[in-house]
């Protein structure tokens, strides 16, 4: 499953593993997981009862079990976007290297500019004018696009791509495989879904809640029920 996030992003859901192959059962997995403490891991239940000590679990922070379900992603997000995530040390993260590839000719172009937010340090607001706005876009994409031409230039003419590179701005993109384990993944979504996050950041969390719901139904519906905020 694949969603197209801002102008040239994109995140894709590449597989969601637990502690049992049946995918029919991923949303019971954390169940069987927590039932191990009382050494019946393989005894049946039925989904209800199942998805009933999901729930316990969820609602009381009892973790362990719901982290031994893992998801892997793979993204196209603008620098500045992948940094802010980065934070979120509980992930498992490779990345492409602009030590070994040429970076595509991609960067972000903001749809809207956001002005300075009246009541909030770090935000932003639809408050400026449409001139500024367009003037901005016009003339970041010209900044990008005459950085990215001596980045070329440079690396063909013998510059490593490492220090090439640096002609690069934080709004270029780069492309990453992103795994956790779902608890770390729903702490990860409530902070960046939240209205007070970054608008590029909560579109890239809104993709993957969007991917979580198709396959994990049941379990987002306790996401939201007991940790967004």
């Amino acid at each position: 499953m694949e969603i197209k996030v801002l102008d040239h992003g994109f995140v894709k859901l590449l597989n969601i593993s637990s502690v049992v192959d049946d995918r029919e059962l991923l949303e019971q997995a954390p169940a069987m997981s927590a039932r191990i403490s009382f050494n019946n891991f393989d005894e049946e239940r039925t989904k209800e009862q199942d998805m009933k000590l999901v729930e316990y679990l969820i609602k009381h922070h009892h973790n362990t079990p719901i982290e031994m379900t893992e998801v892997w992603f793979e993204m196209k997000l603008p620098i500045f976007v992948a940094r802010q995530f980065v934070r979120h040390r509980t992930a498992t993260i490779n990345e492409v290297s602009g030590r070994y590839v040429t970076l595509p000719e991609e960067w972000y172009i903001p749809e809207v500019v956001g002005g300075k937010a009246t009541n909030n340090k770090q935000g932003q607001e639809d408050n400026l004018d449409k001139n500024i706005q367009e003037n901005f876009k016009n003339e970041l994409d010209c900044t990008c696009e005459n950085s990215y031409n001596n980045y070329k230039y440079y690396i063909n003419q013998g510059v490593a791509p490492e220090h090439a590179r640096l002609f690069l701005h934080v709004n270029h993109y780069t492309h990453w495989i992103w795994k956790q384990d779902l608890s770390n993944l729903m702490h990860f979504l409530a902070l960046r879904l939240d209205e007070h996050a970054q608008i590029e950041a909560r579109a890239y969390a809104g993709a993957i809640y969007a991917c979580l719901v198709l396959h994990l139904p049941e379990t987002m519906k306790l996401f939201n029920k007991y940790k967004r905020l």
